[in-house]
């Protein structure tokens, strides 16, 4: 059977939306758009945070060029999603907890945190729900962040197959992180994008969710599963489960399901971190890269 092409799961750019407010320029034909005529700077209306709600339920990852707030209006458009919460294993901005960093020096030399595709924290009970991302120092090549459509590699499925894992459950942890599986092994993360003193049990917490899920607001169905956080399929052993989940992490990466966000200093993106996977792409080595970051609280994912 042929799999289902990705754009043809994506309505609204069969038939856009008519905006008055904003003007919303599609990035690809799965996810990805930019923003403009806005200021992120000054207090939106009600009109306005209606299109940028309904840009970013389309397109999943929304950026805004050419922004320059502070971090109080960082802080204050980031709001308009939900509320603010702390990851953490991440440092935040002196003076500001809730403006957490990502950050690799020119000096580093240790693994870049997000080097795999995943999306963040689904060790949480609730994980969040989205992530509001500023570039402050970006470098002259290099530093992409790649996004994927979680959307897009559902329904590219077969049926026969939705239906075998439409039951299944994923356990997540963050022990590869920060917990005892991170301690194990050899490599670091560089110490001026993550903390060093985490809790060991925190990061061993395991935590299960569909692996199938409902999107709150749109309905659509969207896989929520990454090699960064998720461990194995509830109540299969590892020789059941394994060659499932190598399969579908194969699968979900498939280019055409995916955006690559080129950064540009003072670029804010906003992405769904319920449908939608991320990965750092470390290709700048000897040069700086600062973001600051504020992250969205979510609901538990359900089917």
């Amino acid at each position: 059977m042929q799999a289902t092409s990705s754009l043809d799961a994506h309505p609204t750019l069969v038939h856009p939306r008519n905006y008055r407010y904003i003007e919303v320029q599609p990035l690809t034909g799965v996810l990805g758009a930019e923003i403009l005529g806005v200021d992120l700077r000054e207090q939106l209306s009600l009109e306005v945070w209606a299109e940028i709600r309904d840009a970013f339920a389309d397109h999943q990852v929304i950026l805004f060029p050419n922004q320059k707030p502070t971090h109080e209006q960082h802080l204050a458009f980031a709001r308009g999603f939900g509320q603010v919460i702390q990851l953490p294993q991440l440092r935040s901005v002196e003076g500001y907890p809730d403006v957490q960093m990502i950050r690799r020096l020119a000096s580093d030399t240790g693994r870049v945190i997000g080097e795999n595709w995943h999306a963040d924290s689904t060790y949480f009970d609730e994980p969040p729900l989205a992530v509001v991302m500023r570039a402050v120092d970006v470098p002259s090549y290099g530093g992409d962040t790649g996004f994927l459509s979680m959307y897009a590699a559902y329904e590219a499925l077969s049926p026969a197959f939705k239906e075998l894992i439409a039951p299944l459950n994923l356990v997540h942890s963050a022990t590869r992180i920060f917990g005892s599986a991170y301690l194990a092994q050899s490599r670091r993360y560089n110490s001026s994008g993550a903390k060093s003193d985490m809790n060991v049990e925190l990061g061993d917490r395991e935590i299960a969710h569909p692996l199938v899920c409902t999107h709150e607001v749109s309905g659509r169905k969207f896989l929520y599963l990454n090699k960064t956080y998720t461990q194995r399929i509830e109540g299969f052993t590892n020789e059941e489960g394994g060659p499932i989940l190598a399969f579908l992490y194969e699968h979900c990466a498939r280019f055409d399901f995916t955006f690559r966000a080129r950064w540009r200093k003072d670029q804010i993106l906003v992405w769904d971190n319920r449908c939608t996977m991320h990965r750092a792409i470390p290709d700048y080595t000897g040069q700086d890269r600062l973001m600051t970051r504020v992250t969205i609280a979510g609901k538990r994912p359900k089917r």
